[in-house]
């Protein structure tokens, strides 16, 4: 039982992170009708210039908040330079020039930072806590519950705030939108700007939870599945599905790997199934799309891309 908590702990805090990222998915798809391919590429870049300015001597606050500012930035800029100039292009052309950017991304960090794993800098309390038998670093801790606040902060914002209703105007009908006054593609590059800075936060978290390294450019795929279990348009799935999809992860590796890999061992000359966490994310797209092809919280009718 013990164990089961600590995982449950460990797979929620990564959950809250993968929603963070899916969050900004759906915001960008509800809002322009794009899949972005390009938000591991932001969680990735927003994890490096966080690094950037811990090094420079920033406080991890700061540091933190300059980061997200910057793939704001960046995120209404790729908007404005590269996908608007498109607009009139198929969707798939817009789809493939994310995953484009994606490839870019990678290719600059690789080319500054190197191909090695970087030793992010300390910016939670170190330790841990430890009760009932229960050991939790206060790194996960803190990532999680950061994560979670803030997606559920997201959720109300888009939810009770005035900019969130002409989002949400600007998503369900764009001539109505434009009829009352809304102009729509302000209201994209806004999207853009915050899915970027919510990945670069995601970026920043997981780094100080699993290091820095370019591996951080796949967190994009992985969100992909939340998305498609939570909903393609609802934030609200992209948050629950998020959570799913940490705690299946975690129990994965901690539970049924294990078990697995002593019963091969016992019957079989096999030593063990790899890294079988990764395969619980497309493993559960493909039974969502099987069963419930719209998502948890979607409706029917939702296109499937």
């Amino acid at each position: 039982m013990t164990l089961v908590l600590q995982l449950a702990i460990a797979g929620l805090a990564t959950g809250s992170v993968y929603a963070l990222i899916a969050i900004g998915i759906v915001l960008i798809y509800k809002c322009s009708g794009v899949v972005n391919f390009a938000q591991g590429a932001y969680a990735m870049v927003g994890a490096y210039v966080s690094y950037v300015m811990l090094a420079a001597g920033l406080p991890a606050v700061a540091a933190v908040i300059a980061s997200m500012v910057i793939l704001a930035c960046l995120g209404s800029l790729t908007e404005r330079l590269v996908l608007r100039p498109m607009l009139k292009a198929p969707l798939v052309a817009l789809m493939m020039v994310t995953l484009g950017l994606l490839i870019l991304a990678r290719a600059a960090c690789l080319a500054i930072f190197g191909p090695d794993q970087i030793a992010f800098p300390q910016i939670f309390p170190a330790g841990a806590v430890s009760a009932a038998g229960i050991f939790v670093t206060y790194n996960y801790i803190v990532a999680g519950i950061l994560a979670l606040v803030l997606s559920i902060g997201f959720l109300a914002f888009d939810r009770f705030t005035p900019i969130g209703l002409m989002q949400r105007c600007a998503a369900d009908n764009t001539r109505a939108a434009l009829a009352i006054g809304i102009h729509v593609s302000n209201q994209v590059s806004l999207a853009w700007a915050m899915s970027a800075a919510l990945a670069g936060l995601a970026g920043t978290l997981l780094a100080t939870l699993n290091g820095l390294s370019l591996d951080l450019a796949g967190i994009g795929m992985i969100a992909f599945p939340v998305i498609v279990v939570g909903g393609l348009s609802s934030l609200a799935g992209a948050l629950v599905a998020g959570l799913l999809l940490g705690l299946l992860q975690s129990f994965t590796d901690g539970l049924l790997t294990p078990a697995l890999e002593d019963f091969l061992r016992a019957n079989t000359n096999i030593y063990s199934v790899g890294a079988l966490q990764q395969v619980v994310p497309y493993a559960l797209l493909v039974l969502m799309l099987l069963v419930r092809p719209q998502g948890l919280f979607g409706q029917r009718g939702t296109e499937r891309v």
